[in-house]
């Protein structure tokens, strides 16, 4: 029979449990699959292990899991190394992880190949998603760690190379959990900035300096390749060094084998830039010298010629040939108002000849009735008004028989 010796309150019994678990399990290695992923805002990150007979839950609190190169997803084989204890407020057993990484022989080899495969397969490294890189930027984005060596060489070559271009410089973490989110949101916000926007860069450079596969690895996440993607701001990809690839170097436009040599990339030396525009100046001096010098040679033709010594004497000529063609256009206006005044004159005499007064000068007159003339004398009758028109005036008659 049990006696009130053996009785443990909950928290008493839980406390013991946790003692227990954690003095015969302080530290553990764990391989297992990954289930049920979530990282709060908090930064801690939450999630299951298990295998095809158990699963046990897992807390990383946010100190440790920044230290986490690869962003963990649910499926992934891990092995964490940690300690085991019990969740005292549900009186559940918990791993809690102080490191985590990639399970299996090759595992980061497999999971960079397996990416690189899909990515590959859906067209994102394809050369004609490639954009050029513009020959005179005025604008350069960096998006690097704010603190790493990297971006101070990166500054140090675009100042001595071309001094006038303006740097943005956007810091993100380039290592650690959350690292890929935050590079690919930094290359999404400078793609959202409007076209004529004076911050919008016309060239990003994204990249790290050197580390480890581990360290390197923010950069193989998909998210940071798909962000490289879909910009439309030409983007060169530095990461590590020159025997260092990453996912973001097949995606990207152009990579760098190193910062530094993106940095050499991206502008112009301005000792080049002198050399192009003074052998442009050359060009276009001897192009001008050319033609000054073709058009003095013609303008010496012309002062050489006898047209250009002789211009008085072909004025003389023209002016001959205007005297010869006014005195011929009056020859043909007098001929014309010749013509036209014999025809006048010829008018005339025959309206002359038609007046009706003349006849009245000899004596005749002009017999009318009714203001029509009469011609004949039967055409009168007795008593018949009629108007007699002599050549200085008119009476009146009346015809009696």
């Amino acid at each position: 029979m049990e006696t009130e010796q053996n009785l443990y309150h909950v928290s008493d019994l839980v406390a013991n449990l946790k003692e227990v678990v954690e003095t015969h399990f302080g530290a553990v290695l764990v391989e297992g699959e990954l289930s049920n992923f979530r990282r709060y805002r908090s930064g801690h990150c939450y999630f299951t292990l298990k295998d095809e007979a158990a699963q046990l839950r897992c807390v990383m609190w946010k100190g440790l899991a920044q230290y986490v190169f690869f962003e963990p997803r649910d499926g992934m084989l891990v092995r964490v190394q940690g300690h085991a204890s019990v969740y005292d407020a549900r009186g559940e057993l918990q791993l809690v992880t102080r490191s985590m990484q990639l399970a299996g022989e090759g595992a980061l080899q497999k999971a960079f190949e397996a990416l690189k495969q899909r990515l590959d397969a859906e067209g994102l490294f394809s050369p004609r998603h490639k954009r050029a890189l513009p020959p005179y930027p005025e604008t350069i984005g960096i998006i690097t760690s704010g603190d790493g060596a990297a971006l101070h060489d990166i500054v140090s070559i675009l100042g001595r190379r071309f001094p006038q271009v303006r740097v943005l410089v956007c810091p993100v973490h380039v290592q650690g959990l959350g690292a890929s989110e935050e590079i690919a949101e930094a290359i999404r916000t400078f793609n959202a900035l409007p076209a004529g926007d004076p911050l919008r860069p016309d060239v990003l450079i994204t990249g790290r300096g050197g580390g480890s596969a581990e360290d390197l690895w923010a950069f193989n996440e998909e998210a940071v390749a798909r962000a490289i993607f879909d910009a439309d701001i030409p983007i060169v990809s530095a990461v590590g060094h020159e025997t260092d690839y990453s996912i973001s170097d097949f995606v990207a436009d152009v990579r760098a084998a190193t910062p530094s040599m993106a940095a050499e990339l991206v502008v112009p030396d301005r000792r080049d830039v002198a050399v192009l525009v003074y052998g442009l100046y050359g060009y276009l001096h001897d192009t001008v010298s050319a033609q000054v010098d073709g058009h003095r040679q013609r303008i010496l033709a012309l002062t050489r010629s006898y047209r250009f010594h002789k211009p008085v004497e072909r004025l003389r000529q023209h002016q001959q040939r205007l005297d010869e063609m006014t005195a011929r256009l009056h020859r043909i206006i007098r001929h014309r108002l010749d013509g036209e005044r014999r025809r006048v004159d010829a008018l005339e005499r025959r309206l002359d000849v038609l007046d009706p007064r003349r006849p009245l000068l000899r004596g005749y007159v002009r017999v009318e009735r009714n203001g029509a003339p009469v011609h004949e004398a039967a055409h009168l009758q007795k008593n018949d008004q009629i108007v007699l028109h002599f050549q200085d005036g008119t009476r009146l008659a009346r015809i009696d028989t």
